[in-house]
């Protein structure tokens, strides 16, 4: 019997090699990822609800689009939506007031902390990892998965710690090769926070893969030659 190899893709512990998967294994692979993250991302807008154009970005609505050889051109919402169930603004506040601490973002970074023009308000984005309250749990269950969440315990270190939160000064890079950035993310990650004048002279794009085994190539930071590192287990700050 022929192995079905779309149910081989989702099976983490049987799956075949990657060093063997076909072009078309990896675009299943990754929609596998990708439409689960959607759907959750959607869901916790759609109970944070009040929230929407003040602390997170606002849900205008989902649209779906066939893939064709044509491209589509998307235009940004800036009115009044047709087609969209009207819900009154009362109502909206009510339920979202039932709903809204079920819901744990629980991929606080400061890349997902974007500040307002103007006002330099904070608006948190990317509800992909989002840890969403089961029905089943109780109060106290919940409690409990809120109270270790690292949304508790990391959000405010995250946002002021020097090397992590958006007022940073500038952090003298560790070498590529430091056990201190885990993967490639980690290290890109870090760049992104930097200013961006200081990104500019001491860091570089290059293209190479996000992990190793992967086949397609991205866009990756890389620290430009010749400029100084810290040794390991040294924090200095410039």
């Amino acid at each position: 019997m022929a192995p079905n190899w779309f149910e081989l893709i989702r099976d983490d512990e049987n799956r075949p090699d990657t060093k063997i998967w076909k072009d078309w294994m990896w675009e299943v692979s990754t929609w596998r990822y990708k439409v689960p993250n959607h759907n959750k991302k959607l869901s916790a807008y759609r109970l944070l609800h009040r929230l929407q154009g003040r602390y997170i970005p606002r849900l205008f609505g989902v649209v779906r689009l066939r893939i064709t050889p044509e491209s589509t051109t998307l235009h940004p919402i800036t009115g009044i939506v047709q087609g969209l169930a009207s819900i009154s603004l009362a109502s909206a506040w009510r339920n979202s007031s039932l709903v809204e601490n079920c819901v744990l973002h629980n991929d606080i970074h400061t890349g997902n902390v974007v500040l307002r023009d103007g006002s330099r308000s904070p608006v948190t984005i990317d509800f992909g990892q989002a840890d969403i309250r089961e029905p089943e749990l109780s109060d106290e269950e919940w409690s409990s998965v809120v109270w270790g969440s690292p949304d508790t315990h990391c959000i405010r270190n995250l946002l002021v710690n020097p090397e992590d939160g958006p007022w940073k000064r500038t952090v003298t890079p560790y070498e590529m090769s430091d056990p201190h950035y885990r993967n490639p993310l980690v290290f890109n990650e870090y760049v992104e926070s930097m200013p961006e004048d200081f990104r500019r002279v001491t860091f570089e794009s290059v293209l190479d893969t996000d992990w190793e085994g992967a086949r397609e190539k991205v866009h990756q930071w890389r620290i430009r030659p010749g400029v100084r590192c810290r040794p390991i287990g040294h924090d200095s700050i410039i």
